[in-house]
């Protein structure tokens, strides 16, 4: 038994790593741009406004490190999630991982919610609220599938419709992606002075592009099943060694905004302050709930359960396009 316990550890750390990699980009993404964290007036100015239906988002984030407690939701969803799946699921080797494929539905209720209550906490805890709604709808929704027995209704959606939807949020997720990066709106970014910013990831993919190219065997597969999880953890170190070659100074356009306390005295200052690790939870207060923002968003909570079913679907879809590639490959051999 304690062998095959040490036999998993060197998966469960490259797993940690994974939902650690996954999750800074995809926690960071789950409020607009154009809602700016709380800094100092000349980094506010840098953030270009999101329009929408008419709609211009451009306010302060009503807590200090937005992108901090994006990264907490997503880790707390997916501790939740594998401690459910661990214990009250039937699978033998389960990882769960907050459904990251949501986030422009998160944005979209974002833009609901700040349309109809404004940039304050009230309307965070709308959406919060909101967030956790969904998770209980889809929860309810996979549940009540599994239950009945009702798994071979998700075969019912057409292929084209797959493609489409998961095309479009992987358009969505570069989108969110290069504007998280340069920490302005698209294609804004272009016109701004942290272009080089996307370079550096361009060139972290480009390399692993080719050395996956430079490994491959007779068959087109990788000779080296970890040479993508040893690449991924060597992106940090190597990222900090070439910037203490070039003599950088670590200045704070590689990195988050610092989380910081703005003071309206007139002076525009700004104190450094540590974001409380509760915030995620107690900023719900149901008395301050706009109703008539969580009425607007009722279509776009429906969308969002039906792209969670078929988003499984088009994982089921992709897999036995693999395994029917495979067994074709087999047979010519």
């Amino acid at each position: 038994m304690q062998e095959q316990a040490a036999s998993q550890v060197p998966a469960i750390i490259l797993i940690t790593i994974f939902h650690l990699l996954v999750g800074i980009p995809f926690g960071v993404s789950y409020f607009p741009i154009g809602w700016t964290q709380c800094t100092s007036s000349h980094e506010v100015d840098d953030v270009s406004s999101e329009s929408t239906n008419g709609f211009t988002l451009d306010g302060q984030f009503p807590l200090q490190g937005k992108e901090a407690l994006g990264i907490r939701m997503f880790l707390f969803s997916t501790i939740i999630g594998q401690l459910v799946m661990t214990y009250a699921s039937s699978f033998n080797n389960c990882i769960a991982l907050q459904m990251v494929e949501n986030a422009p539905f998160c944005q979209a209720l974002a833009y609901i919610v700040v349309e109809t209550q404004g940039y304050g906490k009230e309307a965070l805890s709308t959406l919060f609220f909101l967030f956790g709604l969904a998770s209980v709808i889809v929860g309810t929704t996979f549940y009540l599938l599994g239950r009945y027995q009702l798994g071979k209704v998700l075969y019912f959606f057409p292929a084209h419709v797959l493609v489409g939807c998961i095309g479009g949020i992987g358009i969505f997720i570069a989108k969110t992606g290069m504007e998280v990066n340069a920490n302005s709106s698209f294609p804004a970014f272009l016109e701004t002075d942290k272009l080089h910013l996307l370079l550096i990831v361009f060139a972290f993919e480009a390399g692993l592009r080719l050395l996956t190219y430079m490994t491959k065997d007779g068959t087109g597969q990788s000779r080296y099943p970890l040479l993508s999880p040893i690449y991924f953890i060597l992106i940090t170190p190597l990222f900090y060694g070439f910037m203490y070659i070039l003599g950088n100074d670590f200045d704070d356009q590689y990195f988050f905004p610092a989380i910081v306390e703005c003071i309206d005295d007139g002076t525009g200052s700004c104190d450094t302050v540590t974001s409380a690790v509760f915030d995620i939870f107690h900023i719900i207060d149901f008395s301050t709930i706009s109703w008539e923002a969580v009425l607007k968003s009722i279509p776009t909570m429906l969308a969002l359960v039906l792209f969670s079913l078929i988003h499984v679907v088009s994982l089921v879809f992709v897999y036995q396009c693999r395994s029917r590639k495979t067994s074709f490959l087999m047979n010519i051999l």
